[in-house]
């Protein structure tokens, strides 16, 4: 493995500076043209008069996957005829029962749902598309289709962000695409996403100089079938460029993208508005931080409408098919109305549980806004220490704090509480200890005496605050993700910034965001 990342690094030293030269090329629109090259418009006509001929299965599912295809990448995509199309392409796999077909498109149905955000649904179809890879004989194709599956399921760790994992479900792709051989234009998307996907692996860990290496051999791929994917990467050098406090370089890429007339992915652009946001704030540029945060404001409906549409097309066709498979068996009647009535009650008391759990998260969030308007919030629950647990002594020492030295740290303590100096994640007791230039003991006495909690839960309250607040003052921060959030009120990770969350206001985050969105439009 060493050897190779030898290879690969000198490799890209001799070709860096031609990448550089073809990533200006990519963006000014000078990338190798096929003229022969048909419209997506003109293949979802041409595949419509197909499908009205008689033609063999084996065509019509190749016809409704160029068309699932072509629907995104029309100048407006439309997620839900994309969907629509690899459900019939699903249909005709299945009734040919022929493996390789139906590894392709289960594959590919987990793809999609990777990208609309609906998890639940993407590991079921992965592992359908293992059982009819494991079917195929040694050779090509299995090579091919198990690379695209460890691709899928390193997506479905990064989706968790587990990139550890995921990065190494990526390196097995490459593996199997290199047991094929050189790209060819059959393969070279794949190639370009193993590669494209390592470096993403990368940048989420913080291993710059890695990130940028794969990104770049992902970049210098030629790939006339997919040119939009060139501005995915551009998307993720961004996050690499402003990891390394180089926010002026992410900006710039950023920028560039958009506004090119060939981009029109409206998903990917409200993730590129949302890092211009951040890089904007950084550079303390106000202006340009309220541009961006309108924008993406007007920007969110569209894609949360277009989302919500592709995936009722997918609920809706994978209900039919279900209720399709019980009245073919014998009794069909019976059971079809046992099935509907038992959905139907289920439902019902879903929708009644989680109307209740609503309700009830409604009445927290109320009480707990009221408390912070009135700057009271006292502890309801016994919050667990996230930050950097202090260590405890066996044995406490008896002592008392000079009155002069109290009053000098809670005089400090209030002017630190208006700072925001708590969203540093790598504060402790010991550090804030040197910044108001006394002993930690006093210090972390202090707090307990007159804050009635210890330095950990002290420090996570004032940031749970703080982030709330940001959420009910700056619209903005409706649209980040959690991750985000925890980022911006100083946690080091989701999960101890969820559970910290949950343990100070009584809901989780999304929960509280979700109120907070309602109340908005409330108002509005």
């Amino acid at each position: 493995m060493t050897r190779l990342v030898i290879f690969l690094m000198t490799f890209c030293s001799l070709i860096f500076c031609s990448a550089q030269k073809q990533n200006q090329e990519d963006l000014s629109g000078n990338e190798t043209f096929d003229k022969n090259k048909i419209l997506p418009e003109l293949i979802i006509e041409q595949s419509i008069k197909k499908l009205e001929q008689p033609i063999s299965e084996e065509d019509k599912f190749d016809v409704r996957m160029k068309m699932a295809d072509a629907y995104l990448k029309i100048k407006k995509p439309d997620f839900a005829k994309s969907t629509e199309m690899l459900f019939k392409a699903k249909e005709i796999a299945e009734k040919l029962d022929n493996p390789s077909l139906m590894a392709k498109i289960y594959g590919s149905i987990a793809n999609q749902y990777s990208f609309l955000n609906f998890p639940d649904k993407i590991k079921p179809y992965l592992d359908l598309s293992k059982q009819q890879v494991n079917k195929l004989p040694n050779g090509y194709e299995k090579n091919f289709l198990t690379a695209r599956l460890y691709i899928e399921y390193g997506n479905l760790e990064a989706d968790k962000e587990n990139f550890l994992v995921a990065k190494k479900h990526y390196q097995k792709a490459l593996k199997f695409l290199g047991n094929i051989g050189s790209p060819s234009k059959k393969n070279i998307f794949q190639f370009r996403r193993a590669f494209y996907n390592l470096g993403v692996s990368y940048a989420y860990l913080k291993q710059n100089d890695s990130a940028e290496y794969f990104l770049n051999k992902a970049l210098i791929i030629r790939d006339n079938e997919n040119k939009e994917f060139k501005y995915f990467i551009y998307n993720t050098l961004a996050k690499v460029y402003a990891n390394e406090n180089q926010h002026q370089r992410a900006i710039d890429s950023l920028e560039v993208v958009l506004k090119e007339d060939a981009f029109k992915d409206n998903r990917l652009k409200a993730d590129m508005y949302k890092k211009l946001i951040a890089s904007y704030k950084t550079l303390n540029n106000q202006e340009k931080y309220i541009e961006y945060s309108e924008k993406l404001l007007e920007l969110e409906p569209d894609v949360k409408d277009n989302n919500l549409k592709a995936i009722n097309t997918a609920t809706t066709i994978e209900q039919k098919s279900l209720l399709d498979k019980i009245s073919d068996k014998e009794g069909h009647n019976r059971l079809l109305i046992f099935g509907c009535g038992f959905l139907i009650l289920i439902g019902g008391i879903s929708i009644f549980f989680i109307n209740q759990k609503r309700k009830k998260e409604k009445l927290i969030y109320q009480n707990f806004i009221l408390n912070l308007e009135k700057n009271e919030i006292k502890e309801t629950f016994e919050p667990q220490e996230i930050v950097q647990p202090e260590i405890e002594e066996k044995e406490k020492v008896a002592f008392s704090i000079p009155s002069s030295a109290e009053t000098m740290i809670l005089e400090k303590l209030s002017k630190f509480e208006e700072s925001a100096k708590f969203t540093n994640s790598k504060l402790t007791v010991a550090s804030l200890a040197v910044m108001f230039k006394t002993n930690p003991t006093y210090l972390s006495e202090t707090i307990k005496k007159n804050k009635e909690k210890n330095f950990n839960n002290y420090i996570n309250d004032l940031r749970i605050n703080y982030i709330c607040k940001q959420i009910l003052e700056r619209p903005e921060f409706l649209n980040y993700k959690i991750s985000y959030l925890a980022e911006e009120a100083g946690f080091s990770s989701h999960s101890s910034f969820t559970t910290v969350f949950k343990n100070v206001t009584g809901i989780s985050p999304s929960a509280f965001l979700r109120e907070a969105d309602q109340k908005l439009k409330n108002i509005q």
